[in-house]
């Protein structure tokens, strides 16, 4: 199956080698007047798994004479940190998802940019700037799982996170200097989907990423058909006032996560509450073969929303897990 879609690349800037930094776009054009979505993925060089996938898959599926509107899918949105699969930037060291704070911010302090802060002036003046609507992938890099839809206030974006039909979604906010507050500036309404991980159950996350996003087109009015409903949900929150509901386990020393056996990337890719299992996982010290912390779950019944699923080597106060109360989250039937 072949790419519907132009291809084109957006010159960044020379590099030390010579080479030229670009960033990839893939246009598709449809036969019918309507808004533009933007499908963007890897602004987190490590999180490349199953982002890219999706994109592509959707791309090659979608037709264009059933198209109302238009997609723009940049599938590497830092070439530097995928091609290093650094959550960072080589180079300068910087979160590509950190330096977007729009032209004449007094925030840089120098007269030439870094070369993130490059990359993200080309995103939003090539991209985000054209924007309706945007979908946003991530994924929890190589031992980690993650599983939520998050949205904002707005009720748009409400409606397309419930589209996308996983069962846990996340009421945040954009913060400055994310990508997702400078395209919410810029005039678009931004859901991010946190799918999976480390290439375990890739072809069930890819399904799902793929459906989920054609539903949201679906409900964009974009695509003719249904809508699908959604299975349950859960709503948690993250915004303003409720970062204290994210429990946030992180390991006190260096060493090896060793997950429980029951906490499986089918146990995250599901969504559903977890019971019954007082330890997630163990920290264990490489050199005297010692468990030094244990990872509990604070709750009766706990969501995922982010886990370690395979044995991780883990720097001291690096992201383990992120839980939820389930019995303290809105369902939605």
């Amino acid at each position: 199956m072949s790419l519907k879609s132009t291809f084109s690349w957006l010159p960044v800037t020379t590099m030390p080698d010579g080479s030229e930094l670009r960033l990839p776009l893939h246009v598709v054009k449809g036969m019918h007047p309507g808004p533009t979505l933007g499908l963007t993925g890897a602004i987190h060089g490590d999180e490349v798994s199953p982002s890219v996938s999706i994109i592509r898959r959707v791309l090659e599926m979608l037709d264009p004479a059933e198209l109302s509107g238009t997609v723009m899918a940049v599938p590497i949105c830092n070439p530097l940190g995928a091609g290093e699969l650094s959550r960072e930037t080589p180079g300068d060291g910087q979160n590509a998802n950190a330096v977007f704070f729009g032209p004449g911010s007094t925030k840089y302090t120098q007269p030439v940019k870094t070369v993130t802060e490059q990359i993200a002036d080309v995103l939003a003046d090539k991209v985000l700037a054209h924007l309706d609507y945007q979908i946003d992938f991530h994924s929890g890099g190589a031992e980690h799982a993650v599983h939520m839809i998050e949205f904002t206030k707005d009720p748009v974006t409400r409606g397309m996170a419930r589209a996308f039909n996983m069962p846990i979604l996340l009421h945040d906010e954009w913060r400055s200097g994310q990508m997702w507050r400078e395209s919410e500036r810029l005039g678009a309404r931004v859901i991010v989907a946190e799918c999976g991980g480390g290439g375990h159950l890739y072809h069930e996350w890819l399904d799902r990423g793929v459906s989920g996003t054609f539903n949201v087109m679906r409900h964009l009015d974009m695509l003719p058909g249904q809508v699908q409903k959604p299975p349950q949900q859960y709503v948690v929150r993250g915004d303003s006032g409720h970062e204290h509901n994210a429990h946030i386990l992180k390991p006190r020393e260096g060493g090896l996560i060793i997950p429980d056996p029951a906490i499986t990337p089918q146990t995250v890719f599901d969504g559903q509450p977890v019971s019954g299992v007082p330890v997630l996982g163990e920290l264990l010290n490489m050199y005297d073969l010692s468990v030094r912390q244990t990872f509990e779950a604070p709750f009766e019944r706990t969501l995922l929303i982010a886990a370690v699923i395979a044995p991780s080597w883990n720097y001291p106060g690096e992201y383990a897990y992120i839980l939820f109360d389930a019995d303290k989250a809105e369902i939605l039937d």
